[in-house]
């Protein structure tokens, strides 16, 4: 795949490669997205993906400011991995510790309304869930209450998804089916949320990283969630949408992040604290709250080099410089060989689970351990595959695998504890939960999980404590 340089001849065609590091920039600065570095070959295979499916790639120099031509990669850019019931029902923490007491204070004060705002939602199964969430807590009284309710996405065929209300079966896959068969209609192969709940949200189409705020404008959120996004993100856009989002939250709002997003709240000068796997921030205007020590006055979020911008998007170091990293590099050779086939592969896997297309993820997953059969990334992603489908006795023999190769692996037995523990094997269950704390006792707190995108080593021993095991 090809683009034409016309600012130096309309003939003049140059190797995509050549022009990444431009295109980088450009998502960076525009969307917010991080592509740098060891994100690279993800941007790759996404622009592989767009050119299988014949998609021309806009020449950089007449894209418009605004990154209107941008539009059409979205879809390939974007991560669109979520589900019902995702850390939030009644009896969760959110529930029960957030939810619920604002709910009280409110009907205590005589002031029944309540604003939440789902940015980043997808195909809006959080949504969904958050407004269903709130029909258990409030019950017969709901008729009584204002629930403002905007989801926001930044792709608009999230969006389109989102407002049909329909869904698949692997979205209810951590659901119960009681709970699906409540609120949701049969519809062929499908499941569609009744009408009446489709018609209480507002769903639109908002870039985070975009310095225009007017939809959200009036603020006075009670709470906004902003889960599993920012770990996607530039430092720079990340700490611009933490400023833009804490800034519209009532005196006693919060702002959730999801808890493997801890460390970058920290690196941007936001402090919070776990909640259940959410981190919890509050609000500028909550008592004894400590502005973030390093507010910007930029609008947009481009990559940056300064050091505090550039530190590490994963680690929880706090007000620690590190250096800057290098600079990106890329040899002008075609795209096809950019990647190996190996990385393809496993690229593809991710894809494809991303899509809920689990048997087609496993068998690439596969394939890519035909190419590196001692490669530790696609036993991992089969693991999950397999426990996303229910396959559980298969999935303990990816970990199993898994462990063999890297004994240290601590993400392993984490899962594996969670698996015996929905199939009531309890000593197996508490076994993994052990091997899982002791290796975690040889981690530094700050260390960062290997592809726990971003967890750190004191986040997974606290999920790893609150892993509720059958009693024997």
């Amino acid at each position: 795949m090809q683009i034409t340089d016309r600012r130096q001849s309309p003939n003049r065609i140059i190797p995509l490669p050549q022009a990444l590091p431009a295109l980088v920039e450009r998502i960076a600065t525009v969307l917010g997205l991080d592509f740098s570095e060891d994100r690279l070959p993800r941007l790759v295979a996404a622009l592989e993906q767009a050119r299988r499916d014949g998609l021309t790639i806009p020449t950089l120099s007449l894209m418009d400011k605004s990154g209107t031509q941008l539009s059409p990669l979205l879809p390939y850019l974007v991560v669109g991995e979520t589900y019902f019931q995702r850390d939030l029902t009644p009896q969760g923490a959110i529930g029960q510790t957030l939810l619920q007491p604002l709910l009280q204070q409110r009907k205590q004060a005589g002031d029944l309304r309540l604003r939440c705002w789902n940015t980043a939602c997808c195909t809006g199964e959080e949504a969904y869930t958050l407004l269903l969430c709130l029909d258990v807590l409030l019950g017969t009284d709901l008729a009584n209450w204002q629930l403002d309710l905007l989801a926001t996405d930044i792709n608009p065929n999230f969006i389109a998804h989102a407002k049909t209300g329909r869904y698949n079966e692997y979205a209810f896959r951590q659901s119960d089916p009681a709970w699906r068969a409540q609120y949701f209609i049969p519809d062929g192969q499908r499941w569609k949320l009744a009408q009446a709940w489709r018609d209480r949200i507002c769903f639109a189409t908002h870039n985070l990283a975009d310095p225009d705020y007017r939809l959200a404008d009036g603020g006075n959120y009670d709470l906004i969630l902003c889960r599993n996004v920012l770990m996607y993100l530039t430092p720079a856009a990340v700490q611009h949408i933490l400023r833009q989002l804490q800034s519209r939250l009532t005196p006693n709002g919060y702002l959730l992040l999801s808890a493997a997003e801890a460390g970058l709240a920290n690196n941007a000068g936001f402090v919070g604290e776990l909640l259940g796997l959410s981190y919890a921030i509050r609000s500028t205007d909550f008592p004894g709250h400590k502005l973030p020590f390093s507010y910007q006055t930029d609008t947009h979020c481009p990559p940056s080099t300064s050091p505090v911008k550039t530190a590490s998007r994963h680690h929880l170091q706090h007000h620690q410089q590190r250096p800057t990293p290098k600079r990106l590099r890329v040899e002008p050779t075609h795209i096809q060989d950019s990647t190996s086939a190996f990385e393809r592969c496993l690229q593809r896997g991710k894809q494809l689970a991303d899509q809920g297309q689990l048997a087609e993820a496993e068998a690439s997953c596969l394939q890519a351990l035909q190419l590196n059969p001692l490669a530790i990334a696609p036993y991992w992603l089969l693991a999950l595959v397999n426990d996303a489908a229910g396959q559980y006795p298969l999935a303990l023999q990816r970990l199993k695998k898994l462990s063999y190769l890297e004994p240290d692996f601590v993400l392993a037995p984490y899962l594996e504890a969670q698996i015996c523990s929905r199939l009531g094997q309890v000593s197996q269950a508490i076994r993994a939960r052990t091997r899982c704390l002791q290796i975690l006792e040889s981690m530094g707190d700050r260390q960062e999980i290997p592809y726990g995108d971003g967890l750190s080593a004191a986040q997974l021993r606290q999920l790893c404590l609150a892993l509720e095991v059958p009693d024997q």
